[in-house]
């Protein structure tokens, strides 16, 4: 669950102003639809996935791999004897993420995914990836980049793990449509009123966790042309509704050609 603008941005008199709260369910269903278009045409996606995935491997000293962030201590492993068991887990030393500038966690508009992996026969005891389907597995945190900032908001109340409100000390930065951290877990905001969040909690591979009262909260940020192509999108479909604004935009289907520049230097081509 994503979005990767705010119910309250693209209701604001810069965008489609609009007031009252009568369209809020609808207009956050399409923010979060067309940011799955966003990442469908892009080929990667921009929010963080955690989770373990199994690769196949080749024999040789490098593998390809998803837009990644960061691998788990001990989240490389490999199933040396094809039982579908990742028994062989890899120390740090024995592999090296590529690009090596990514820096996936720089928190910086220059910041980029790790894209490959390869053997460090230079520091480690390997010399190559397991052969065979399904050999290779990485657990880790997934997605093109990690940029938090934190909440001027933080945890007014202990939280248990089951809760679906969240209540915040005073401020307003907290908007629906946004994804927090809190400790670890990914906490996805469908509704505010004043200080009480309405949340789905444990989102994006995270554990749902109890939390006490004061603890921080950190708002997760996507790359600005990636939001703002959200944005001109969304407008596009929701104005759709009056054809004389389809006709002068000449908007008719697909990502609007605005969305699609700005999205140029992020898409990922994938090789068939």
């Amino acid at each position: 669950m994503n979005a990767y603008v705010t119910l309250d941005l693209m209701k604001s008199g810069a965008v489609l102003n609009i007031t009252g709260s009568e369209h809020d369910e609808r207009l956050l269903m399409l923010l979060e639809s067309v940011s799955r278009q966003v990442d469908a045409y892009c080929n990667r996606h921009f929010f963080t996935l955690r989770r373990a995935i199994a690769l196949d491997g080749d024999g040789s000293t490098g593998l390809r791999i998803p837009d990644l962030v960061s691998v788990d201590a001990g989240g490389l492993a490999t199933d040396e004897d094809g039982d579908r068991i990742f028994e062989d887990v890899w120390d740090e030393s024995d592999y090296l993420l590529h690009p090596a500038n990514a820096d996936p966690t720089g928190g910086h508009d220059l910041s980029s995914p790790y894209t490959g992996i390869v053997v460090d026969t230079e520091s480690g005891d390997r010399s190559a990836f397991a052969a065979g389907m399904l050999r290779v597995s990485i657990a880790g945190e997934w997605g093109y980049w990690l940029r938090i900032r934190q909440a001027f908001e933080s945890v007014a109340a202990s939280l248990d793990a089951e809760s679906g409100d969240m209540d915040v000390s005073g401020g307003e930065d907290i908007g629906v449509g946004h994804t927090l951290l809190v400790g670890s877990e990914q906490i996805y905001v469908h509704g505010r009123d004043e200080n009480q969040l309405a949340v789905l909690r444990g989102v994006n591979g995270s554990k749902a966790a109890a939390h006490t009262a004061g603890a921080k909260v950190g708002i997760y940020q996507y790359p600005g042309p990636v939001s703002e192509a959200v944005i001109i999108q969304a407008s596009r479909l929701w104005k759709r509704r009056d054809s004389a604004s389809a006709d002068a935009t000449g908007f008719v289907g697909g990502l609007d050609p605005d969305a699609v520049e700005l999205l140029a230097p992020y898409r990922k081509i994938v090789a068939i």
